[in-house]
């Protein structure tokens, strides 16, 4: 976890493990195919990426780009720029692109737009002939080959890909356990138990300093409606589909249809929990204004935050973190359970080859190395001897990393490109291998299973270009009308079940049965793809 300048908090969604098989023998400083046979192709291509050189050396100085140049006899000729996607679009319109955008994120609209204007070439052929260890992947995982292909059949991208749901693909529940101990409180297991310890927290003096500063929920203004609301719809019966499905607003009910969440009774009764606890004190009453990362983070060091939402501890800061405990998931009024995690396809949009590469396959072949046990390894801690050690069987940072001014992570982004989930076209390390680099514990979470994960987790589902365009005027305006209806109804400003009819003819007149009816076709085409 870090912030770039103190401004914008960079946070690592997503790990994984590369459980694949290794790619690129043969002898060093030349290219290799997946057969470890030296190519005399493409010595050259040209990546444009976005710019990080504000926290580590510019991509063509970075320790790990010039290894693997050596590697794999291929130069990379980096492209950096800040603001990217800002700037995409504009570039398309240059006389001649890079050969590859890497780490920029196209939605899944604009890889079909694109790919169907001839700017962005279909990659699935590619990917069968020049990289293996991708190919092995979609054929074993079907639901990644799923999530990178368009509506048109063709994929435009390689992902980046995320096979652990116990790593930062979860957005969970933290809740202060010193606080729970304190009041002799056992960790909560449904939403009743956990509105009645934060309710605790804010009336009962936990921190112990006689003054009544505590907060129950508490995290920078705007966050509840994306973490702790969303986390809680699995509890509210509207959770199955993934963290992506109920970020487009829709879930997928037990007859494996797609449903609006915002529409749905259980998410009335989820407004009505939330505005019960906030007008009890139990939300933080800034919940929606007046908090900004920085505070909340100085407010968090007083030892005043009782309960809040994010996908890694860290987020809350050094001094504190250790005070807090896990919760994947809360039964329900009505017994429900759902996590919230992710679809393994974490990124869409990785690599993407452009019309003007001149050796599309040589540039596949690159990338190829880095969906393999190998390169995941590579990518992340670097190599052994060099940016890690082995100890007791473990890899582990050197000390330059270790002993970093600004945290491990920072130090080993001095070395290594793929240490943040910032959507690298690879496949992160398990939990375990992170963690045991900066000689840490993964945390173990008893509470997310098979049996409180999704049954679906799906992507962003495929779109044509018709859908896209349609969808995206009409959640415009729903998405503004529901983030203002949630501060009204949360608030108390207005009734939930006065206005609830009310709330269902905007959402209608908006355009939310023609954006359910669209989602609907795409979960279609998406399962028979």
């Amino acid at each position: 976890m870090f912030r770039a300048k103190k401004g914008k908090v960079v946070m690592s969604l997503l790990l994984a493990s590369a459980l694949l098989v290794t790619a690129c023998g043969g002898k060093s400083g030349e290219a290799q195919d997946p057969k470890g046979n030296a190519s005399a192709d493409t010595k050259e291509i040209s990546l444009l990426r976005p710019s990080w050189n504000n926290l580590r050396p510019a991509s063509s100085e970075l320790w790990m780009w010039q290894e693997y140049e050596k590697m794999s006899g291929i130069k990379v000729k980096w492209e950096e720029l800040t603001d990217i996607g800002e700037k995409k679009n504009v570039i398309l319109t240059r006389g001649d692109l890079p050969d590859a955008f890497y780490q920029v994120d196209w939605s899944n609209g604009e890889l079909l737009k694109y790919g169907q204007q001839g700017l962005f070439l279909p990659l699935e052929e590619l990917i069968k002939e020049h990289a293996p260890n991708l190919q092995k992947y979609l054929e074993e995982n079907e639901d990644v080959r799923k999530g990178l292909t368009s509506a048109d059949g063709h994929i435009y991208a390689t992902p980046y890909i995320d096979p652990y749901p116990e790593g930062n693909r979860t957005i969970r529940l933290w809740i202060n356990k010193k606080w729970l101990d304190n009041l002799g409180m056992e960790v909560p297991k449904t939403t009743a138990e956990l509105e009645e310890a934060l309710m605790a927290f804010v009336t009962k003096d936990p921190n112990g300093n006689g003054v009544n500063d505590e907060q129950g929920w508490y995290m920078p203004s705007g966050s509840l409606g994306w973490t702790f609301e969303q986390m809680m719809m699995g509890s509210f019966g509207i959770g199955n589909g993934g963290r992506k499905a109920l970020g487009n607003f829709i879930y997928v009910d037990d007859n494996d249809e797609i449903q609006l969440t915002i529409t749905a009774d259980g998410y009335k009764e989820l407004l009505k929990y939330e505005n019960r606890m906030y007008k009890n004190g139990a939300i933080n009453k800034q919940a929606f204004s007046g908090v900004d990362y920085d505070k909340w983070t100085a407010d968090a060091a007083k030892d005043t935050v009782g309960a809040w939402n994010w996908a890694a501890i860290d987020y809350i800061g050094e001094s504190v973190k250790d005070d807090f405990v896990a919760i994947n998931v809360l039964a329900g009024p009505d017994g429900d359970t759902a996590s919230l995690t992710d679809s393994q396809v974490a990124g869409a949009s990785s690599l993407v080859v452009t019309k003007d590469a001149k050796d599309p396959g040589a540039i596949l072949k690159w990338v190829d190395y880095f969906y393999s046990e190998e390169g995941s390894v590579f990518g992340y801690l670097g190599k052994e001897g060099v940016t890690y050690n082995v100890e007791d069987g473990k890899k582990v940072y050197i000390d330059e990393i270790l002993n970093y001014k600004d945290g491990i992570g920072l130090g080993a982004f001095q070395y290594v490109d793929n240490v943040y989930g910032g959507y690298f076209p690879y496949i992160e390390l398990s939990p375990e291998v992170r963690a045991a680099a900066g000689r840490k514990e993964a945390p173990v979470y008893t509470d997310l299973t098979e049996e409180t994960l999704p049954s679906v987790m799906l992507p962003d589902l495929p779109a044509t270009i018709q859908e896209a365009n349609e969808s995206s005027s009409i959640i415009a305006d729903v998405g503004n009308y529901v983030g203002q209806m949630r501060v009204e109804f949360v608030t108390g400003t207005k009734d939930i079940d006065k206005e609830w009819d009310n709330y269902i003819a905007q959402l209608k007149k908006m355009g939310s049965d023609k954006y359910l009816e669209i989602k609907q076709t795409q979960y279609k085409r998406y399962k028979e793809s």
